[in-house]
């Protein structure tokens, strides 16, 4: 036997499981904040729609004094939403001149937010106080006057 060797088996640690509470914590501003036992803190949950359209009617859209464009930016789309969705929901505001929802090229869907404008600043004031807020295909959707990319 002084030629055999002994055989390793490696063993594997039993999967280790961290509990997740609801309940508020001292060291967390948000009351449902998820906290991990462990005392690591999960990323913070999405709203239900229910409560998302409740934030909204308490966070109007921006005023016209910023200068309202007849372009518009809706955010919180859908995946399932599509441009003909999009301008049956927005049309009956005016006429629009476009609407371009944007995709995501390798999943072949929607990437969530879309631009439209319309023939008149007064038709986009009215979509976005008409629109800001509402359900679309499920969703809570966000209107708001489209900015150029050099005022980001």
């Amino acid at each position: 036997m002084a030629g055999a060797r002994a055989a390793v088996i490696p063993v594997a640690a039993p999967p280790r499981t961290i509990s997740v509470s609801l309940a508020a914590s001292p060291s967390s501003s948000h009351p449902l904040r998820p906290v991990a036992s462990s005392g690591v803190s999960c990323s913070q949950r999405r709203l239900p729609t229910a409560a998302a359209a409740a934030a909204a009617r308490n966070h109007p859209p921006p005023s016209a004094s910023h200068g309202a464009a007849s372009r518009l930016y809706v955010s919180g789309l859908s995946f399932r939403t599509t441009e003909e969705s999009l301008r049956n929901a927005f049309e009956r505001f005016g006429q629009l001149t476009e609407v371009n929802l944007v995709m995501d090229r390798v999943a072949k869907r929607p990437r969530g937010f879309a631009f439209l404008s319309y023939a008149s600043e007064e038709e986009s004031k009215n979509a976005m106080e008409g629109m800001h807020g509402k359900f679309l295909d499920g969703r809570v959707i966000f209107v708001e006057v489209a900015r150029q990319r050099s005022e980001l």
